[in-house]
């Protein structure tokens, strides 16, 4: 029975072109294997339950990282926050990320959930010879929707910090092999069309990859 972490950062609810493509994958996915677990964390709705990041937090990690590991009582406290969040992605088989892009980049609710997970002997480890994810033999899926057009030899191509950081910072944490399912357009003419190949792609990509 697979475990699907399901990371949601829509903020137009049922008018969300993103929601759009997540709808299709987990429709599809759902009726495949309606006995997978869909665990399902809403960064836009729950985001206070992510922490800040402050000088706790940072202290916590950088024990953690290069210390001796000794937290004291407010250290330990914060770092089983951020722990429990990184146990949701060693429990998956399967994490999903849906999301636009805002400004050329990711939400910055997203961004708050990455530098809660990317963390120092929870998600990857550093040795002599550099640095390992811990999250291997996880695949992830970026569904996502761009005002522009991004494809590679377009004029707005080199405008993407969007989907480049979150391969690179999803395979830096382990995760892969990592899908894309992204309609681009959606402020031109073609945004309809756009959107309905990648709602088929997503549907295609649910049926398809493994339980």
């Amino acid at each position: 029975m697979a475990t699907v972490l399901d990371i949601q950062c829509m903020p137009r609810e049922a008018r969300s072109r993103t929601r759009r493509v997540s709808d299709a994958f987990f429709g599809a996915y759902m009726a495949r294997f309606p006995e997978a677990i869909r665990v399902k964390r809403d960064l836009i709705h729950n985001v206070d339950e992510l922490p800040m990041i402050d000088a706790w937090d940072v202290e916590a990690k950088f024990e953690i990282m290069y210390g001796e590991g000794k937290l004291d009582a407010t250290q330990a406290e914060r770092w089983d926050r951020l722990q429990r969040l990184t146990d949701e992605l060693h429990t998956a088989d399967l994490v999903v990320i849906s999301a636009p892009m805002w400004n050329f980049q990711i939400p910055w609710y997203l961004k708050r959930w990455l530098d809660c997970v990317v963390q120092a002997r929870l998600t990857f480890d550093v040795s002599e010879t550099g640095y390992e994810g811990l999250l291997k033999g996880r695949p992830c899926i970026v569904l996502t929707t761009r005002d522009g057009i991004y494809t590679p030899g377009s004029p707005m191509e080199s405008l993407d910090f969007q989907l480049p950081y979150l391969k690179t910072i999803l395979g830096f944490m382990g995760l892969g092999p990592i899908h894309i399912v992204n309609a681009d357009g959606m402020a031109s003419s073609v945004r309809e069309a756009s959107l309905t190949n990648a709602v088929e792609a997503a549907k295609t990509l649910a049926n398809s990859i493994d339980g």
